[in-house]
């Protein structure tokens, strides 16, 4: 199936690319251009530009130049990160320890993507939220939880990779945690109500949302502004997870 570039708003546009598991599934995964108040853009996550997508975002972007940050949100997401920093090598590249372990030959910014230093020099144009109680980088590479969500405040965007994912699949399908998350909860006391801290956060995020958009789905999530409403799918989505929670908590504290 061809990449294709989705309008979302008039200052916002999703990407929904191909990744294929064991070259064969394709599960799909996603990028986003985002443009700022200054008139410029960022992309969030990376994504070869090819085909008619990126004659689309090159004709938006003043042939890449007006595109003057990539921000990587996902530490496991780095297929394209080095293919991203060659199309646009005037664009300041964000990301976390793993992206630059990874990609070391991008000129990376010294600014973590999870750092609140990056948090407030974009503050204007988005809010960002930072899984708690799990880490960032999990040690085992099959674990793929936790990422960066970004809040577009002009589109009022949701762009969220591993950590919330939608699906159609039957019983199971729906808006719900990465079935990861049991395995990732750091073994500590406290670990359990920082997550659920966190995620009652962005429930709270979340009833700002008009539009959002996820990995790993060809087709996006439905409209947040069509009950239920997204606040409430995410408020499901931590109802679903809350037995896990409490066993780890019985167990951790």
């Amino acid at each position: 199936m061809a990449d294709r570039l989705v309008r979302i708003t008039d200052t916002f546009w999703n990407i929904r690319g191909s990744f294929k598991l064991g070259g064969l599934l394709d599960i799909g995964t996603q990028a986003s251009l985002a443009r700022l108040e200054s008139g410029r853009f960022v992309m969030l996550d990376a994504y070869t530009l090819q085909g008619s997508v990126k004659d689309e975002i090159f004709a938006l972007t003043d042939g890449g130049a007006a595109i003057e940050a990539v921000l990587h949100l996902h530490p496991f997401h780095t297929i394209h990160v080095e293919r991203i920093a060659e199309q646009l090598p005037h664009a300041v590249h964000y990301g976390s320890t793993r992206h630059r372990t990874r990609a070391p030959a991008v000129s990376w910014s010294p600014l973590s993507i999870e750092s609140p230093e990056l948090a407030a020099h974009f503050a204007a144009d988005f809010r960002f939220s930072v899984p708690a109680g799990v880490p960032l980088i999990s040690l085992d590479e099959r674990l793929h939880f936790s990422s960066v969500l970004a809040y577009h405040r002009a589109s009022r965007t949701l762009h969220v990779d591993d950590t919330l994912t939608w699906s159609t699949l039957p019983l199971v399908g729906g808006l719900v945690f990465h079935p990861t998350l049991a395995k990732v909860l750091e073994r500590r006391p406290g670990a359990v109500a920082e997550f659920r801290a966190w995620a009652h956060e962005l429930i709270e995020l979340c009833a700002e949302v008009d539009h959002l958009v996820t990995a790993h789905m060809r087709a996006l999530p439905p409209d947040p502004r069509v009950s239920p409403r997204l606040h409430e799918r995410v408020r499901d989505a931590l109802r679903k997870v809350e037995p896990a929670l409490v066993q780890h908590e019985r167990r951790w504290g």
